[in-house]
């Protein structure tokens, strides 16, 4: 019996023991939409040496596979390739792989028989899935607390308190559909008063849905004001307000309380922080003396990053300058060099856009420069230089007319009267006596004449002078110049018109006895 063993065991240990070679297919997913894709793989175990090819068919644009191994070295491996297929249209995605492997025995000595291969795998391909409106909480609740009311996913306001000792709470809920997404969930800092959480479930189509939560902390002091129509609960505790510019932080005491607040040392502004029921921070300027409060509002104009660029038009009325900003040069137009505003033309980085800015150096701000509001200025501007050129042309030439019709008008009757005199005693027989009497009187006349033209000429000159070159008040100041003129070379011509007459009466006079002593003469 033992040899019979033992024999056997020999017979055993001669036989070569051979392992078989074996190829498989499997997929990313069983099932795929449409507009997507799959991944196949193709699995080889045990094989030294395989020569495989692989192809798609079906709700796909296909895909192939292709490997040649001859030898590995004398090895039996495992080997996995992969291969991707788009699915185009609703249906099924077959792959199939085909060839054949080999093994190689226990001992390595030779290889095993080939093994032909053919294989596949098949999923199936669901038209797109419709995308999940579901924005519902399916919880709500705050750690260690029951809110009210119950939870329900169509109630979206609810509220618990806490007692003034607790600084945070944690808040927890979850969404109804798995493919949704919340916000606003987790430990959150409580002040005094009324702290207002808002959860947010949006859904998978990207509709969001509110749910509110308000914690109050008790307050066993309040400070109630009433601004407006609305009720505000005075904070005392900071770490919830923002402190606003060129404000400094402080404490003041409001009902013996110690009150955090911010004060501006330039506009001796005090602001506290206040709440309103819904737990809505905002800032009130507290007044001591009249222990009021109003609400504190800053306006802001939008940022504005500039690149300043060189000037290349200049505007109607204004000159070309440079100005200084942060040490540096830059072109502006100015309406005079002393003026403190300038215009420059620059490039809002914030925007994009060119334009002309309005900078003010000395508050060192800028603002937008808009011409069109300009413009009804500039048009009235432009209608007062026309009335006031029309006025002073026109009261030139009528002061010019008045002086030539004064002046023109004497000196015509003074030559008429000369000429009837001339002519008067011309027809005299004895010229000899009366001849040197008109010679004077002519030569008076003549001297009178040329008097009265060197004054007409010094009027005239000057009035036409300044009205072509003096502005309106100047021109009216040159008419009235000009009428006192008149008036006083009316009055001289009156007067010498009175000392002519008398001259002439006395002549007259003379004339008279001369002319009857001549005809008593005659007679005897």
């Amino acid at each position: 019996m033992k040899k019979k063993i033992i024999c056997g065991i020999m017979l055993l240990s001669c036989i070569k023991i051979v392992n078989a070679a074996s190829v498989s297919v499997t997929a990313s997913s069983n099932y795929v939409t449409s507009g997507g894709g799959v991944t196949f793989y193709i699995n080889v175990n045990g094989a030294s040496a395989w020569q495989l090819k692989g192809y798609s068919a079906g709700a796909t644009s296909g895909c192939s596979f292709e490997d040649l191994n001859l030898d590995e070295n004398g090895q039996n491996i495992n080997k996995t390739f992969s291969v991707y297929c788009p699915a185009t249209s609703v249906g099924q995605i077959s792959f199939t792989v085909t060839g054949k492997v080999a093994t190689t025995s226990n001992s390595g000595d030779d290889v095993g028989s080939e093994t032909p291969i053919t294989t596949s795998k098949t999923v199936t391909v669901q038209p797109p899935r419709e995308l999940d409106s579901n924005n519902n909480l399916e919880s709500l609740g705050v750690e260690g607390y029951k809110i009210t009311p119950a939870f329900s996913a169509d109630t979206l306001e609810y509220s618990i308190e806490v007692p003034s000792t607790i600084n945070d709470v944690n808040i927890t809920g979850s969404p109804a559909s798995g493919y949704a997404s919340i916000a606003g969930t987790g430990k959150k800092e409580v002040n005094e008063g009324a702290n207002l959480f808002i959860i947010t479930v949006t859904s998978e189509t990207g509709v969001p849905k509110e749910y509110k939560l308000t914690v109050n902390v008790k307050d066993d002091n309040p400070i109630k004001v009433k601004l407006g129509e609305e009720d505000f609960t005075v904070m005392k505790n900071a770490k919830n307000i923002i402190k606003p510019e060129l404000y400094e932080q402080t404490t003041i005491k409001i009902n013996n309380i110690d009150v955090p607040a911010f004060y501006n040392e330039t506009t001796k502004i005090t602001l506290v922080g206040v709440k309103d029921s819904k737990g809505n921070v905002r800032l009130a300027i507290y007044d001591k003396e009249q222990n009021t409060y109003e609400l504190y509002e800053e306006n802001k104009s939008d940022q504005m990053i500039l690149l300043i660029h060189p000037i290349t038009e200049i505007k109607e009325g204004y000159i070309k300058s440079t100005i200084k900003i942060d040490d540096a040069e830059y072109d502006c137009l100015k309406t005079n060099e002393e003026s403190e505003y300038a215009i420059i033309y620059a490039t809002n980085l914030i925007t994009g856009e060119d334009d002309y800015y309005l900078y003010d150096s000395k508050e060192n701000s800028y603002v937008r420069y808009n011409e069109e509001q300009l413009e009804p200025l500039k048009n009235e501007l432009n209608k007062y230089k026309d009335v006031i050129k029309y006025l002073v042309i026109g009261l030139g030439v009528l002061g010019l007319l008045l002086i030539i019709s004064l002046i023109t008008r004497p000196r015509k009757n003074k030559e008429d009267k000369v000429k009837e005199k001339k002519e008067k005693i011309t027809e005299e027989e004895n010229l000899t006596v009366i001849e040197p009497k008109e010679q004077k009187v002519e030569k008076k006349i003549s001297k009178k004449k040329t008097e009265v033209k060197e004054e007409e000429k010094v009027p005239e000159e000057k009035v036409v002078k300044k009205s072509k070159k003096q502005s309106q008040k100047d021109a009216i100041k040159s008419v009235e110049e000009a009428t006192m003129i008149i008036e006083n070379f009316e009055k001289k011509v009156r007067e010498k018109e009175l000392e002519k007459q008398k001259e002439e009466d006395q002549e007259d006079t003379m004339y008279d006895i001369f002319e009857d002593d001549r005809k008593r003469k005659k007679r005897k």
